[in-house]
């Protein structure tokens, strides 16, 4: 699901970059006229709104509420359009100190964000906010391992390229080197790992799908089950940072809005 929605917003995204460079080398508007006035109160209320989120998680009377992927991709949706409408506010020019700090601070948090999301669906059962668990990350790669051997079983060479992942995957003694860059690297090794076990399957046949499948699905598996640990420490160190971060947008945002209406 979320493949297919990152698809269908490709478009729309090539859409907001090319009117952002009409707009950046443009004269149609300034930050103080009424269109360029409007975009930054419509991006700055969807920022104030995305909090709401955080009420529905954390108030006790606001749990029945929906449920609660729904309110996260809402925050999502905000989080990433209304920083967009204030950018189109600003021409994509900074006149100020006072418009560059809160421009500034706005992309921090934005960007913050974007971090905090993915390491959430690393760690969580899609966007229900039900947290894994260690145990049961490995008994799924378990259970997928025990049935995919046994349909790559005519295929000895993909097994030979899954086993190969793994154990780069899941070295217990990587060395200090070895931690630091597999967060990194393994995405890419798993790319590589993919593209060579779908060379080795028979092609364009629904079988062949079928096996793909089974591959990418083991993969992903396995590379989540090596990182969980590592994503469950950043996700609990971003908790820490993005709070007062936001906190600190709050502030500029409110700070920029006094001037503007001062000065």
């Amino acid at each position: 699901m979320s493949k297919l929605i990152w698809f269908l917003s490709f478009p729309l995204f090539v859409v907001i970059f090319w009117l952002g460079w009409v707009v950046a080398h443009g004269n149609f508007y300034k930050p103080g006229d009424d269109i360029g006035y409007n975009l930054g109160l419509v991006g700055s209320l969807m920022m104030l709104v995305l909090l709401t989120y955080t009420l529905r998680k954390s108030l006790k009377f606001a749990r029945n509420w929906g449920q609660l992927k729904y309110w996260f991709y809402f925050h999502m949706t905000c989080g990433i359009f209304g920083p967009i409408l204030v950018i189109f506010h600003s021409g994509f020019h900074l006149h100020s100190v006072n418009a560059t700090v809160a421009f500034s601070s706005m992309v921090i948090v934005a960007s913050s964000g974007l971090i905090g999301r993915y390491a959430y669906v690393r760690i969580h059962k899609g966007m229900s906010g039900s947290k894994h668990s260690l145990n049961e990350l490995r008994q799924e790669l378990t259970d997928s391992q025990n049935v995919i051997f046994i349909e790559l079983k005519p295929y000895p060479e993909v097994i030979g390229i899954l086993e190969g992942f793994n154990h780069y995957a899941l070295e217990s003694n990587p060395g200090f080197l070895g931690k630091t860059a597999r967060p990194l690297v393994l995405p890419v090794y798993r790319q590589i790992a993919r593209y060579r076990a779908n060379k080795l399957l028979p092609s364009k046949s629904r079988e062949a799908r079928r096996l793909s499948l089974f591959v990418e699905d083991y993969l992903y598996g396995t590379e989540r089950f090596s990182q969980f640990k590592i994503f469950e420490q950043i996700f609990s160190l971003w908790h820490v940072v993005h709070i007062p971060l936001v906190y600190l947008l709050a502030a500029t945002a409110i700070w920029h809005v006094i001037a503007v209406h001062m000065y």
